[in-house]
């Protein structure tokens, strides 16, 4: 367990390597926008002093400064920040992690697949910038919500749950496979992810390996293309994957790609919104969580 005693916290970052660190940190570097947004929820926005270019949200993370690409980073803007703290994530373990460490601040890793990965990244950007207790409240909040769904999705049996094919990105038909966010958010929705047959993390697979899949339902990301809602379409239009019943019963719907890609807190609202697709008769107008319209 990690425990802040006389200012000193011993961690250990979610690529396993620990540290001592003085806390809390003032002027912070997130290299992810998961990260970013975690600091937001945990009302310590202020101590931001570099973000990278998709720290889109929430809307003030926007103006701070961009330090970074995702994969790439502009070591001379991340010095001229002055931080005290870097949050980098798992892309930047090859290559760019001793570049980062070379700045002379503490830098940690932080990369979440799971729910409680998730969770353990709130708590550790929460001991740095003692924000202990909002980071307990937030993960409070979170468990309440996945509570509220679960208990409603406990009731479908297995053989009954949709079957159901992401478009992750539209220009390939990449799709979650097992090991991801995605797999993970479906999983907890009361759905079964057919990517998850194609293989570990982001498989390609073929038209035909979709058709054969035959999914119930079919996510399209949006949000993210020169038109957001493009996958939405192509999702809605192929011609080769016509014969699913996805396609068959009109049950394909776009997601925000931040709700289903991201791993910072508004997973939470991904799951609440993929249950919400998968059992409209289960989460109808009269459900308490907060739903979000599809595309």
């Amino acid at each position: 367990m990690n425990t802040v005693l006389n200012n000193q916290l011993v961690i250990t970052d979610q690529a396993g390597r620990q540290m001592w660190l003085e806390v809390p940190k003032t002027r912070i570097v997130s290299l992810a926008p998961s990260s970013t947004e975690i600091v937001y929820a945990l009302g310590a926005e202020n101590n931001l002093y570099g973000v990278t270019d998709y720290c889109d949200y929430p809307l003030d993370a926007r103006s701070k400064p961009k330090v970074s690409g995702f994969s790439t980073v502009d070591l001379d803007l991340i010095r001229e920040s002055k931080p005290d703290l870097i949050i980098a994530a798992a892309i930047h373990l090859k290559g760019l992690l001793s570049d980062l460490e070379r700045i002379g601040c503490p830098v940690i890793v932080l990369e979440a697949n799971t729910i409680e990965e998730m969770i353990k990244a709130i708590r550790i950007i929460g001991w740095c910038v003692g924000k202990d207790q909002a980071a307990a409240g937030l993960e409070i909040s979170i468990r309440s919500r996945l509570c509220f769904v679960s208990s409603k999705v406990a009731r479908v049996k297995a053989k009954d749950r949709p079957r159901v094919f992401y478009l992750h990105e539209s220009s390939t038909w990449k799709t979650f496979g097992a090991k991801t966010i995605g797999d993970t958010l479906t999983d907890i929705a009361g759905g079964y992810n057919v990517g998850r047959d194609f293989g570990d993390y982001y498989p390609y697979p073929t038209f035909t390996d979709v058709v054969k899949s035959d999914p119930d339902i079919i996510i399209a990301e949006t949000g993210y293309l020169a038109n957001p809602q493009e996958p939405l379409e192509i999702a809605r239009k192929e011609p080769a994957i016509a014969g699913t019943k996805a396609r068959q019963t009109g049950r394909i719907y776009g997601v925000s790609s931040d709700l289903i890609s991201r791993p910072g807190p508004r997973m939470v609202e991904g799951i609440e919104k993929l249950a919400e697709l998968f059992y409209p008769e289960i989460f109808n107008k009269t459900a308490t969580f907060k739903g979000i319209p599809s595309g």
